[in-house]
């Protein structure tokens, strides 16, 4: 059985269709978890009216506690062999869990992983491609973290909801609940880490909803310099992870990638806003960064 966990706040525009998508997929064996995380809106009547027509969807009204804490919630409650998540707002392919687990089960991978398609439009999305002919490759999680850099094309990985997972792969293993955005940036490597095979198929199943009401898109307005302030912390957090298990490219890759972050908004922003966090941060990490950067950095503070 499959327990797909789905973590809702607000979303009764949305919600609907989402459910149907999930509700007839041609793998039929779910239990799909609704965590109404204090929806203040008609959400949680919805779930409730979805239950009582199908009896594979449980509910657990809770009050609002965020998104992390709502998936947490999910894996603490589910009783499939395997996991999944989706996003309230998004859709999916009525085959998208009867591919993942096939592949899953043939290969006796651990994670089974597809693309994404993002859409603004309903009309956007076609479902009925076909999905008889597709690619696929297969590798070990910790060897591929060790090569990965990011792309314009790996949030295929990053994201949690594009994939199916066996059980154990979440166990002592939750997502951060002390964060507002980028959870899914605290727990993608180390769910890898923890696959000894990964299959993935260059079909597109999900179907990513970009509106911009989104909790994500309402966080970053908040911030006055853009989302890559919000990937500092959970790079940071990835960096001890490499350390205590001996990730030596991956850890150099990410305190590159983490430095970049550091820099772009410490030399983009104006000295008299540039947040104090930062500039601890970036002094801390100087000799990780190119003498060339440094020099742009000394002369930033110098003509401040």
């Amino acid at each position: 059985m499959i327990s797909v966990i789905i973590p809702i706040y607000n979303v009764e525009k949305y919600l609907g269709k989402c459910l149907d998508s999930i509700i007839k997929q041609t793998y039929t064996n779910l239990e799909i978890l609704l965590i109404n995380d204090g929806s203040t809106d008609s959400s949680g009547t919805i779930c409730d009216e979805y239950a009582k027509k199908d009896s594979r969807i449980r509910v657990i009204h809770q009050i609002n506690k965020g998104l992390s804490v709502a998936r947490n919630k999910g894996l603490d409650e589910a009783k499939g062999d395997y996991i999944g998540f989706i996003d309230p707002d998004d859709i999916i392919s009525p085959e998208f869990y009867k591919i993942l687990h096939k592949n899953l089960v043939e290969t006796d991978s651990d994670i089974s992983l597809c693309n994404f398609h993002s859409f603004t439009d309903i009309k956007e999305i076609n479902v009925n491609v076909n999905k008889n002919y597709f690619k696929s490759i297969t590798y070990n999680g910790a060897d591929f973290i060790e090569s990965f850099r990011y792309k314009n094309d790996t949030v295929r990985y990053v994201v949690v909801w594009n994939k199916l997972y066996k059980k154990k792969i979440w166990d002592n293993l939750r997502f951060p609940v002390d964060v507002r955005i980028s959870e899914d940036e605290y727990v993608w490597y180390k769910c890898f880490y923890k696959s000894n095979r990964i299959i993935e198929i260059d079909l597109m199943l999900y179907y990513y909803f970009k509106r911009d009401d989104s909790i994500t898109n309402r966080v970053y307005q908040e911030y006055s310099f853009k989302k890559e302030i919000s990937y500092i912390e959970a790079l940071k957090d990835r960096i001890y992870f490499c350390e205590n298990n001996n990730l030596t490219k991956f850890l150099n890759n990410t305190r590159i990638y983490r430095n970049k972050l550091l820099r772009k908004i410490y030399i983009t922003t104006p000295q008299n806003k540039v947040p104090e966090y930062i500039k601890t941060e970036i002094y801390k990490n100087l000799k990780y960064i190119p003498y060339i950067k440094r020099v742009k950095i000394y002369l930033k503070n110098i003509f401040k």
